[in-house]
């Protein structure tokens, strides 16, 4: 029982900064997560996809540093698979204003819409799906070896 304890004790020191964790998402995802794709030699319509494939390299580019791209490639998988396994690990509503926004990239406006939000609302959810995702984030990219920096902010004691 000591552990539990030791735990609560951990979580109550480590507390995020919810409103920079979810910028540090939103920044992921409109200034880094494109490059994955690409050295990945994927695409947003391969999220959610059973067409991601860890064996996949690409194809040859004409350079003669292959073991390093398939190095980079082999990397840049992984971090589009962590970033596929914690969005479908998210809560259906976290995941489906997460994957409409930044995979479907779908406006803010008709999202709220489709699911039925008042403005205010949906960005209240929108703000709290994106701490959901950096939470289980921080646990895909170390189970998928991704180089992910940790998007998570915590509050300085």
């Amino acid at each position: 029982m000591m552990i539990g304890v030791e735990q609560s004790v951990l979580f109550k020191k480590a507390k995020l900064d919810k409103a920079k964790t979810a910028q540090a998402v939103k920044n992921f995802f409109t200034e880094d997560f494109g490059h994955y794709l690409n050295l990945a030699n994927k695409h947003l319509s391969d999220i959610s996809s059973p067409t991601l494939d860890p064996n996949n390299v690409g194809g040859h580019d004409g350079r003669n540093h292959q073991d390093e791209r398939i190095v980079v490639n082999l990397d840049a998988q992984a971090c589009v698979r962590a970033v596929d396994h914690a969005l479908s690990s998210c809560n259906y509503s976290s995941g489906i204003i997460l994957y409409l926004f930044f995979i479907k990239k779908m406006p803010d406006t008709k999202i709220a819409e489709r699911l039925g939000y008042q403005s205010a609302r949906y960005y209240q959810l929108k703000n709290s799906a994106c701490v959901e995702f950096a939470e289980r984030l921080d646990f895909w990219r170390k189970k998928d070896c991704a180089s992910i920096s940790d998007l998570r902010v915590f509050l300085k004691s």
